[in-house]
């Protein structure tokens, strides 16, 4: 679970659609209106529209009007906030009126929010939004372990998927210290902290998987360190740079030809010696 997670996706603004009131409808008609031209005629006349019938009724859409073939054609996402996609809108149509597609954007709202509330469990009666500000990791198991037999919209489920992986990707390319160290195929020397190690099963023996981080907070990687360490162990050694890479925004120094010349740790040493 990200630190602060859901305080980082309110601010950001990426929660479920909240529908606009009438006064917010009618704020918002006066902004589109201005410097328009009243006496546009559809069936001539290009037009905008403001709607939320895109793909995953999560964000106001901007659409633009053909009079010459009778159909809308989508252009991007706007918001996920009413008033913002509004002046965004305004600001992107120029001259050429936008119209709030009223009938279409409550439409789109109750079908969203209709398609997508949870029938079951701890979450009943919230939509799939909401739970996924609530708890992204609920959201993350439905979507990928979920094994009963309530009908789930799992479009909808893998698109908020998608958006807790880049919402990691963004926090953490915030917020993440490590940078790549040395030149691929240097030969290095590390002194790091083990933070992450498993132990698989290979036809070549026992593979230790090790994750590493050091003091200025520099990401390691390995998918074979050559012995068995625990989480807050301490490592001095030597190893080859195979690869730089990143995860989820999170630079890492891949390495390989590990050496180990020492290993401490610290919470042992003082259990050692009753400190």
């Amino acid at each position: 679970m990200i630190k602060k997670y859901n305080k980082y996706i309110l601010e950001n603004k990426m929660s479920a659609l909240i529908q606009p009131s009438d006064s917010d409808i009618e704020e918002a008609e006066k902004i589109l209106s201005e410097g328009k031209n009243p006496d546009m005629d559809m069936k001539t006349d290009s037009c905008f529209f403001i709607d939320v019938s895109g793909k995953y009724s999560v964000y106001y859409t901007f659409w633009r009007w053909n009079p010459r073939t009778a159909t809308c054609h989508y252009i991007s996402n706007l918001s996920t906030d009413f008033m913002t996609a509004v002046k965004k809108a305004a600001k992107a149509s120029g001259r050429i009126p936008v119209i709030i597609d009223r009938f279409g954007t409550y439409t789109g709202l109750f079908k969203a929010a209709k398609a997508e509330i949870l029938t079951f469990g701890k979450y009943r009666g919230m939509t799939y939004g909401e739970i996924f500000v609530e708890d992204p990791q609920y959201i993350m198991w439905l979507a990928t372990k979920y094994e009963g037999s309530a009908n789930l919209d799992y479009e909808k489920l893998n698109y908020y998927k998608q958006l807790y992986f880049d919402t990691l990707t963004k926090k953490n390319q915030e917020e993440s210290k490590s940078n790549y160290i040395g030149n691929i195929g240097e030969k290095i020397s590390i002194n790091a902290d083990v933070y992450d190690f498993s132990v698989e099963d290979s036809p070549f023996g026992a593979q230790y998987t090790c994750k590493l981080i050091d003091e200025k907070g520099n990401k390691y990687r390995t998918y074979n360190i050559g012995r068995m360490l625990k989480k807050g162990d301490t490592v001095r050694m030597t190893a080859k740079v195979k690869d730089h890479k990143e995860y989820l925004g999170v630079k890492f120094t891949i390495i390989y030809f590990c050496k180990i010349t020492d290993v401490f740790n610290l919470q042992d040493d003082m259990g050692k010696y009753n400190l």
